[in-house]
């Protein structure tokens, strides 16, 4: 395991029950395959990246993705 995984096991680790569950069930999601070609996925990514360096999209807090998976 690479240090950046185990640092970020580490933090995942030390957030509240609650939180690790919401992370728990927000992986799980990430693993169901959702049709699209990898080349659409890295599409999707670049233009979801520009729209939020660029400002048209201002993203999502923590509350709020995680009160999407829900």
């Amino acid at each position: 395991m690479a240090i950046s995984s185990i640092y970020l096991a580490e933090e995942a680790l030390s957030l509240p029950p609650q939180q690790r569950e919401q992370l728990a069930k927000l992986l799980m999601q990430s693993l169901q395959d959702d049709g699209r070609s990898d080349d659409e996925i890295r599409t999707a990514f670049r233009t979801r990246l520009s729209d939020l360096k660029s400002g048209k999209d201002s993203g999502m807090d923590f509350e709020a993705v995680f009160a999407e998976t829900l």
